[in-house]
């Protein structure tokens, strides 16, 4: 069975930190070892993350805090992942946000994929995006990668890498501040990694993150990415950047 390293990146996440690490807790399968990356916190963060350290370290798990170490001109995010990621031990690697949560059969589920299919480099599983207004909940299912010229395809916090596809195609580019997901998918395509989708939605993700606070600077990374990774003369990047414009998507 493939052991996990999860990966958690904060900053001043006390409000929300808490149901993530409690779905940890209650994985039918534990990660090996879990990892967080903060930047900062002065708001209780790295004080909640050692009260749950024993409880962690009691069920075998290895529990890593560490600051962030920034480096000017890298955006935060994908900084803090990559720096997160060259440490990693685990055999397939998770990246769980601080506001996100998982029910209690994610891990096992994953790791049951991987090892049906020695070949797969990486699982998707849909992912249910939760609102305080309901009427504004969806679900993100993944999606064939040949629509990856209009949109991202596969919802990142329902997604698992083995550790080998980040040796394989490299880490997350530390050019983009809010798709640096979008860009690793593309180069995950574009390398040919065996993608396998699940079909029970498993992991909630809580809307209102950077992406949406800064739509105009994500519309602008998504066509960069597009364009750098699909044909020059594939215009679907052009008009998805026109139709999320319009839409203010």
């Amino acid at each position: 069975m493939p052991d996990v390293t999860l990966i958690t990146i904060c900053w001043n996440a006390a409000a929300t930190l808490s149901r993530t690490l409690d779905s940890v807790l209650a994985q039918r399968k534990l990660p090996l070892e879990y990892r967080f990356v903060d930047g900062g916190s002065t708001d209780g963060t790295l004080a909640l993350l050692e009260e749950y350290r024993p409880r962690f370290e009691e069920r075998g798990v290895r529990f890593y805090v560490e600051a962030q170490r920034r480096k000017p001109g890298e955006a935060g995010i994908p900084n803090a992942w990559n720096q997160a990621i060259v440490q990693a031990t685990g055999d397939v690697v998770g990246l769980l946000n601080a506001d996100d949560w998982y029910d209690p059969e994610v891990l096992s589920a994953v790791c049951d994929a991987f090892l049906a299919d020695s070949v797969a480099g990486a699982v998707s599983m849909p992912v249910q995006m939760r609102h305080e207004d309901p009427r504004k909940e969806w679900l993100f299912t993944p999606q064939s990668p040949k629509a990856l010229p209009w949109k991202m395809t596969v919802p990142h916090p329902g997604t698992f890498f083995r550790k080998s596809v980040y040796d394989q195609v490299g880490l997350y580019d530390t050019r983009y501040r809010i798709s640096a997901d979008y860009d690793f998918v593309w180069r995950c395509s574009k390398a040919g990694v065996r993608w396998l989708c699940l079909e029970q939605p498993r992991v909630y993700m809580q809307l209102g993150g950077l992406a949406n606070a800064s739509r105009s600077l994500a519309r602008r990374e998504t066509y960069r990415i597009a364009r750098e990774n699909g044909s020059f003369w594939d215009c679907r990047p052009a008009l998805a950047w026109l139709l999320r414009t319009l839409l203010n998507r």
